[in-house]
């Protein structure tokens, strides 16, 4: 039925129909597809858009929030791939490097930060280092700040996850008793590194790793 409406952005889109139909308000649709289309026209990654689409709609919002909730993300999405393509002069555009910094835009980190955690993850998967530093970012560390941590972390040997582990030891040093401030915070973990502890993991009665 979708198809016969608007059988070339369907064409365009491929699996994303599928997984939209029936799933956003109706009237919402024509808008979202035409989006969805202007992503494959432009080569960018169309799942992050598909699913912001998906998680909105299951949230009860209105289509036309919808909506320009997934433009924002198209705009995200160029904005992404043109830090890429700075911090990664004459290499390929993964994907899932655009999509990761897209994300990270999306969480609030500014672009400059972004582009940083690029340049020092050139040759790994970007998404660790720049979740961490949007997860420092939420909790008011100053970007600059924390990208500098990040970056010591990096230079240290701390990779991946471990990254996230960082990220994690300033939250908790900034929630100590005595009203310790942000960069008094981001000092302590410095000085833990290489060597900050992972977070403790939940486990259930039955032995099994809780959630």
């Amino acid at each position: 039925m979708l198809a016969a409406l608007v059988p070339g952005t369907v064409c365009a889109q491929g699996p994303g129909v599928t997984k939209l139909a029936g799933r956003i308000p109706q009237e919402a649709v024509p808008a979202i597809d035409s989006l969805i289309a202007a992503a494959v026209a432009e080569s960018l990654p169309t799942e992050p858009l598909v699913q912001k689409a998906l998680e909105g709609s299951a949230k009860g919002i209105p289509a036309d929030r919808l909506v320009n909730g997934v433009r924002r993300g198209l705009v995200q999405l160029r904005q992404a791939r043109v830090l890429v393509g700075r911090a990664l002069p004459g290499q390929p555009q993964p994907e899932g490097h655009v999509a990761a910094v897209a994300a990270a835009l999306a969480r609030g980190l500014p672009p400059s930060i972004a582009e940083r955690m690029l340049t020092m993850s050139a040759d790994e998967p970007p998404a660790p280092a720049l979740h961490a530093a949007a997860d420092l970012v939420a909790h008011r560390f100053n970007p600059d700040s924390a990208a500098d941590l990040l970056v010591a972390a990096h230079a240290m040997g701390l990779r991946g996850e471990r990254l996230l582990d960082v990220a994690i030891a300033a939250d908790q040093e900034l929630q100590r008793g005595g009203g310790r401030m942000p960069a008094e915070a981001l000092a302590r973990v410095r000085a833990m590194l290489p060597n900050v502890p992972a977070p403790k993991v939940a486990v259930t009665p039955h032995g099994k790793t809780g959630s």
